[in-house]
């Protein structure tokens, strides 16, 4: 995300920040505020990097902090639920994980992190939420091909998170059902019948570059269906659902390195957690992150993995997978499920494969319904685009999943 110093910021984040300060018992501060985030190729705005220095006990001390914060009302009141999500998951989701890695002692392999949320409010027009910038962290950058290293560090970590989600189900049932009712409706597809125009218009331009012509003209027909099937998909299925991350993609994933090699990973940006099947997870982190090598190379072996992660941490915390996921309902969602991360990946390919400057534009078109002509603009990057949208249908229909069984769920 472009950055940019600035010299005064608003004065309620100016109290935000002091705020934070005095919860850290730092005295004495001052500090630098930056518009957006180096380590984050962020489409969004509402995104500041701090560091705040000052005194405690004596001693000098800097600290790093990502805001997340939106000085336009308007903004915060279109993103709202986005934020109560994320408010949920940092204080009551988070927290509960981690006491259950705890009390199970989870080996270090099969742990999972989460970045420590300094501050939050979700109280009405001072929505805002502060974490602790994550040391040697970063994101990949989008245009670099991943590595297995890095996609199975971030599917292994999705198994993780879903195990530990199984997990509070069983074990603390009162207030796992707590946490679903609270998320229970879905924050970007609550309803099947509302849906911003220009989401037809992305899909619609991705299905034209389709060069499968049996694909192409079932995407064409399955057009007037696309919002109910993601709304079929974000729901609960009848009995195996966990909690999911809901927007799991390459900008939303934090790598550390040691050299070139990536060795840890963090899953930030928590607005869209839904109570869904893990398959929703699964599908569109791979078709939104990887490409059709990739997938032709390691599919089979990177869901194994996940499988495989997911019963490992079940298994140390005393629960059968096969009592909680069997396989065979796994290969089945998988079948039936995996449509949602293929019409995401085309709602979303054209801004994902774009330069940022044309993605934060085109983001505008897709959540605000302005300068619609986006949609049909030429990309600097048509070649790519057009090459990740055929990867990600043909892998689809090579696998024979369905575009429609969710729709008689």
């Amino acid at each position: 995300m472009p950055h940019r110093k600035i010299s005064r910021g608003p004065v309620e984040l100016t109290r935000i920040i002091f705020q934070v300060a005095e919860l850290n018992q730092l005295k004495d501060i001052d500090f630098r505020l930056e518009f957006g985030c180096d380590d984050v190729d962020c489409f969004y705005d509402g995104i500041y990097s701090v560091c705040i220095r000052g005194y405690r006990g004596g001693q000098k001390v800097r600290k790093r902090y990502i805001i997340k914060w939106h000085g336009d009302p308007k903004k915060r009141n279109a993103l709202q639920e986005a934020h109560q999500r994320e408010f949920l998951f940092y204080q009551r989701i988070a927290p509960k994980f981690l006491e259950i890695q705890r009390h199970f002692k989870i080996i270090e392999g099969l742990k999972t992190k989460f970045l420590n949320c300094e501050f939050a409010s979700d109280a009405e027009g001072q929505e805002v939420i502060v974490i602790s910038s994550p040391i040697g962290y970063k994101a990949h950058d989008r245009f670099q091909k991943l590595s297995l290293d890095h996609v199975s560090l971030a599917v292994k970590n999705l198994a993780q998170l879903h195990a530990l989600s199984f997990v509070l189900e069983k074990s603390q049932p009162e207030e796992f059902e707590e946490i679903k009712k609270a998320c229970y409706i879905d924050v970007q597809y609550p309803d099947e019948t509302l849906m911003p125009e220009s989401m037809f218009s992305y899909y619609n331009a991705s299905v034209n570059v389709v060069t499968n012509t049996f694909a192409k003209k079932k995407l064409q027909e399955s057009a007037p269906n696309i919002l109910r099937i993601l709304n079929k998909c974000a729901m609960p299925d009848s009995k195996y659902n966990c909690i999911c991350h809901g927007d799991c993609w390459n900008n939303n994933i934090l790598m550390k390195y040691q050299k070139t090699r990536p060795v840890d990973v963090i899953l930030i940006d928590w607005q869209l957690l839904r109570y869904a099947s893990p398959v929703t997870d699964i599908s569109y982190y791979l078709y939104m992150s990887t490409d059709h090598e990739f997938r032709s190379k390691y599919y089979d072996h990177v869901l194994s993995l996940y499988y495989g992660t997911l019963s490992a941490v079940l298994r140390q915390c005393d629960i059968d997978v096969n009592e909680i996921y069997p396989k065979s309902v796994f290969e089945e969602h998988l079948k039936d499920y995996s449509v949602f991360g293929l019409i995401e990946a085309l709602i979303s390919m054209k801004i994902i494969t774009a330069e940022t400057e044309e993605a934060l534009k085109m983001i505008q078109v897709k959540y605000e319904l302005c300068e619609e002509g986006w949609c049909e603009s030429e990309l600097q990057n048509s070649s790519l685009y057009e090459e990740r949208v055929n990867g990600v249908v043909n892998d689809f229909f090579a696998r024979n999943y369905s575009l429609d069984a969710v729709l008689s769920k």
